[in-house]
């Protein structure tokens, strides 16, 4: 071999030495490493979204359930009324002093974040586990942030990571929370062992006395939610059984915000009861008077307004009824308040809501003359006076000018004197000037 030819083996070799020992290109830094060499505090990226994810790109997403939207967004009826395209799910990430201490997601179009350093899209696991090394190391919000953005990625299994989140009792409660939050979602719970794998944790922090009751009662709340109705019937049980009042109580809270048809039923059962004590009376009465009550649910609760005692349970039974504003509803507030067998604080109530109703207010103006209790025609007056029309000021006028009782023709006189209303000021004069 000639010296010229050693030589040049001899150069290759270096250059190849020199080529192993050069730093690795940018691309093959952990996504972590990259964020922290951003020269900027600020830094984006963005990864696959799973399918059904979809935004504007800028202020809202939907994370592919068709009903949950986070950011500003108008929603009529669990729509957006905005455009929702598909795209991937873009984090920008910002920083102080090397702590992450802030975390926006988006979805949809592209749009660059301002004074962000790019890094461009990733790969849905380097996404995973850096937003995930986020939720489970560090303090503050962002450790919440972190989870959403994180269960969006495309094929990417973050169960078993959020199931130790909501286990680590070292974790904020605001972070257990949305890791709980996420594991009941339908669209994580979409096979039966999913459900099955939610309902068990929920379940088993529901029953921890160990645990802080805030983060238990989210527990249970969401067993109500978990995906295909697989948390309800452990919900019935807990609520059912009287040995431990607060989870009793809290699961039947529960199931009464629950549209599930075999938590109706369950209500509708428990109703019945005589032995229920009275604060879970009110969330049963609460529950089944809701926007889902069905006819069958009404007239259990008119049902049971003639038979309890609790004036609680009463007075929440016609505060719903009430709600619903219909005709034969104020109709039977109506009633309530004629029937002298009722407490006068009960039929003071009863005229009030019923005098928010189109045909009660009408009602009303004829009810004055049919009463002798004085504290009722005085929650009349009242009535009469928030009313400002022209009927319920001629009621008014006729109180202060003919009623017998001195205290209840001031009473009119006053509430004349606090409209600008001519006929009102004339009244007035010529009441003056008798």
């Amino acid at each position: 071999m000639t010296i010229r030819n050693i030589l040049h083996g001899a150069a290759g070799l270096v250059i190849i030495a020199a080529c192993a020992a050069s730093p690795a290109p940018s691309s093959a830094q952990s996504l972590a490493g990259r964020v922290q060499a951003a020269p900027t505090s600020r830094v984006q990226f963005e990864f696959p979204a799973k399918s059904g994810v979809c935004g504007d790109g800028q202020s809202f997403l939907s994370s592919g359930n068709g009903s949950s939207y986070y950011g500003n967004v108008n929603v009529i009826n669990g729509v957006s009324t905005q455009p929702c395209s598909t795209g991937p799910v873009r984090v920008v990430v910002d920083r102080a002093d090397a702590v992450v201490t802030n975390i926006e997601t988006v979805a949809g179009p592209l749009h660059p974040a301002e004074g962000a350093t790019d890094l461009g899209t990733v790969s849905g696991r380097e996404a995973v586990d850096y937003l995930m090394s986020i939720a489970t190391k560090t303090d503050g919000r962002a450790s919440r942030e972190a989870i959403m953005p994180a269960a969006l990625a495309d094929g990417v299994d973050i169960t078993p990571t959020l199931v130790a989140i909501a286990r680590d009792q070292n974790r904020p409660l605001d972070t257990r929370r949305s890791a709980l939050s996420w594991l009941a979602r339908d669209d994580a719970t979409n096979s039966d062992a999913q459900a099955g794998r939610a309902t068990d944790l929920l379940l088993s922090i529901a029953r921890d006395d160990n645990e802080t009751q805030s983060l238990r009662r989210s527990a249970l709340g969401m067993l109500a939610r978990v995906g295909h109705g697989a948390g309800v019937p452990a919900l019935v049980r807990l609520a059912a059984d009287n040995s431990s009042s607060w989870t009793a109580q809290e699961s039947l809270r529960a199931l009464a915000q629950s549209g599930d048809p075999r938590a109706r039923d369950f209500l509708r059962r428990e109703i019945a009861r005589t032995d229920l004590p009275d604060a879970m009376l009110i969330d049963v009465i609460r529950g089944l008077g809701d926007t889902q009550a069905t006819g069958q649910d009404i007239a259990l609760l008119r049902n049971t307004f003639t038979s309890t005692s609790s004036d609680r349970a009463r007075s929440t039974i016609m505060d719903v009824i009430a709600q619903r504003g219909t005709a034969t509803d104020t109709k039977w507030l109506l009633g309530i308040a004629r029937d002298v067998n009722q407490s006068v604080q009960t039929r003071r109530r009863a005229i009030e809501l019923a005098a928010r109703g189109t045909t009660g207010s009408a009602e009303a103006l004829a009810m004055y003359d049919k009463m002798d209790d004085p504290t009722l025609k005085s929650t009349l007056i009242q009535i009469y006076a928030q009313n400002n029309d022209r009927a319920s000021l001629d009621k008014l006028i006729a109180i202060a000018k003919t009623d017998s009782n001195y205290t209840l023709r001031r009473r009119a006189i006053e509430s004349l004197s606090r409209t600008q209303d001519p006929r009102a000021r004339q009244a007035l004069v010529e009441l003056t000037t008798r």
